[in-house]
């Protein structure tokens, strides 16, 4: 893929991997992309990948002819939706489409990232503490009445979806198969560190520097609302809309559906159908302006928790191994 022109002053190259499920998501992409634009991405920095179990598909159709208009470069992957698939070919892209990049940014098209201050000014902070791996949390971005309501042109998305709010929480956050480390997501990462399956963390590698020096979903405290509304980076996620349900039958259905998918995606139907979406009044919502007046200090303080968690962490290992 050829180097885009629009760079930052300072020449750093960012490139973005996404994946649309065409049938029931394409109504996010305009918001999608006017969003990473507005972070310093310009649409040729992008790769879609396009799914749909459907060639003929009048979505895909439209969704071709989109990246085409914008310079969007598009992948298409046709065939039902898997989690261990797609993230597979998201790493295959990042490798052979991506591998010139300074920085990947790692979003599902319902993610939109948010970073503390200008995206650039952000990565000058992270390589000069040598971090590759940049991680957020999810806060969901609802209507403003709790509904699930359609996506619309207009206006800006964030307008439409204003409530920031711990619905993931509430739906469970806990299961069997699912725990806090699915509640947090890879936002920006050097172009060799991969993302697993879900894109909550990254494959193991032995050069791995996280911005909060440990995994985020190791940090106990995100459970808590109002611990998880200051964390420095966060992720919108504009998950709870009227394609939501279709979205997580057609995926249920699927055989191959991962045990964590098909845990959390029952739990969401189940809500869906006894509440028809979510009462404002009984979610915890962020009223605060993000990010916080002192992030700087909670990124500090952050950091110096995740440095002592993984003091312990390493610490435990080797205990364990000098009794093997």
């Amino acid at each position: 893929m050829a180097r885009t022109e629009r760079l930052p002053v300072n020449a750093r190259t960012l490139r973005l991997v996404t994946c649309i499920g065409v049938e029931h998501d394409l109504d996010l992409l305009p918001h999608f992309v006017d969003h990473y634009s507005d972070l310093g991405l310009a649409p040729s920095d992008m790769v879609a990948i396009l799914n749909t179990p459907d060639e003929s598909s009048t979505r895909l159709s439209e969704a071709r002819a989109f990246c085409k208009a914008a310079g969007i470069t598009a992948v298409e992957w046709i065939a039902p939706y898997t989690s261990d698939t797609m993230w597979q070919k998201r790493r295959e892209v990042q490798t052979r489409l991506c591998g010139d990049a300074d920085w990947i940014i790692s979003a599902d098209i319902d993610e939109f990232h948010e970073y503390p201050e200008p995206l650039d000014a952000f990565l000058d902070h992270c390589e000069a503490q040598g971090v590759n791996a940049v991680q957020g949390v999810f806060v969901d971005r609802l209507a403003r009445d709790g509904t699930l309501a359609p996506v619309a042109t207009q206006p800006p998305i964030a307008e439409q979806f204003p409530l920031v709010a711990d619905a993931m929480g509430v739906v469970g956050r806990e299961g069997q198969h699912h725990n806090r480390h699915g509640t947090v997501k890879l936002m920006a990462i050097r172009p060799h560190i991969l993302p697993a399956r879900g894109g909550h963390g990254p494959l193991a590698d032995p050069s791995l520097r996280y911005l909060y020096r440990s995994a985020l979903g190791d940090f106990k405290a995100i459970d808590r609302p109002e611990y998880r509304f200051d964390v420095p980076t966060r992720v919108n996620h504009y998950h709870w809309t009227e394609s939501l349900r279709g979205s997580l039958v057609e995926r249920l259905a699927n055989p191959d559906v991962s045990v964590a998918g098909e845990e959390y995606g029952k739990k969401q139907l189940t809500h869906i159908a006894q509440k028809h979406g979510f009462d404002p009044a009984q979610l915890p919502v962020d009223t605060q302006a993000f990010p916080r007046s002192d992030w700087k200090g909670t990124l500090i303080r952050m950091r110096r928790k995740g440095a002592v968690m993984a003091a312990a962490y390493h610490l435990r290992r080797l205990i364990l191994r000098a009794r093997a």
